[in-house]
């Protein structure tokens, strides 16, 4: 009778765990402006209270700054590339005029560019990276149109790639401004407790120039990097308990 009711308890304990799933979407970094000088070093706008997340960035002969404001180049439809409003809303501040802190460019004289960003789960469990989202667009002939996504540290897998739309971002529709990297399927999406992971995303290609005048930019704006939620305390004590109790059923 004891190991029917022992039995039975496991198995309600489990019933109860199986649907409290860790696999919701939140943001655990974004950045939606820019203020920092300079502009790559930005701290995030949006940071998990259970992440640390830093943001640099640099070129050929350069770095990235903010110079367009919301005529020239910022999104402002409110998300972070396809993520849904569900989720997380960027800020629809734009502008305007230069200077306005509103989205990263990267001039034709200094491309190839990257911006790196370096994630610390601090939340004492392990947890899976979900998506990476940004806004991007390239202005006129010279600037660099190519992406490409590569992961480092924690997380590891083949890199994401496409070509951004050309055009100032305001002047694009949603579908080819909005960018969105599904990270699950990567080789290991996994972000340790107390580990790091690494993403830099680097535009390149373009006609090669030595020209240094503005107007022929890669415009970057509404980042976001996405990973599943941090499970309930008492969700991870019911959890625990269950494991246990299966485990002396076992026994």
């Amino acid at each position: 009778m004891k190991s029917q009711c022992k039995l039975a308890l496991s198995a309600g304990l489990a019933s109860l765990v199986i649907p409290m799933s860790a696999d919701a979407e939140v943001i655990v970094a974004g950045w939606d402006t820019f203020t920092a000088e300079p502009e790559s070093s930005s701290p995030a706008t949006i940071l998990d209270a259970d992440t640390a997340a830093t943001m640099s960035g640099g070129g050929t002969g350069g770095g990235w700054n903010d110079w367009n404001g919301g005529v020239q180049g910022a999104s402002s439809d409110g998300t972070f590339g396809n993520l849904s409003n569900s989720v997380g809303s960027a800020s629809t501040f734009v502008g305007t005029g230069s200077n306005q802190n509103t989205n990263l460019s990267l001039n034709r004289s200094v491309k190839p560019g990257f911006l790196t960003f370096s994630l610390v789960n601090n939340s004492g469990v392990d947890r899976d990276f979900l998506g990476f989202y940004f806004d991007g667009a390239h202005r006129f002939a010279q600037s660099a149109p190519n992406w490409d996504l590569t992961f480092s540290g924690a997380i590891s897998g083949s890199a994401a790639s496409g070509t951004l739309g050309n055009a100032d971002m305001m002047d694009l529709t949603a579908a080819q401004r909005d960018w969105g990297i599904d990270l699950t399927g990567l080789t290991d999406s996994t972000w340790e407790a107390g580990s790091t992971a690494t993403f830099t995303l680097t535009f390149s290609g373009g006609p090669a120039t030595n020209l240094t005048g503005g107007g022929h930019e890669t415009i970057v704006d509404n980042i976001a990097i996405t990973a599943s939620e941090v499970p309930e305390p008492g969700s991870l004590a019911l959890l625990g308990l269950g494991g246990l109790l299966i485990a002396r059923r076992r026994r």
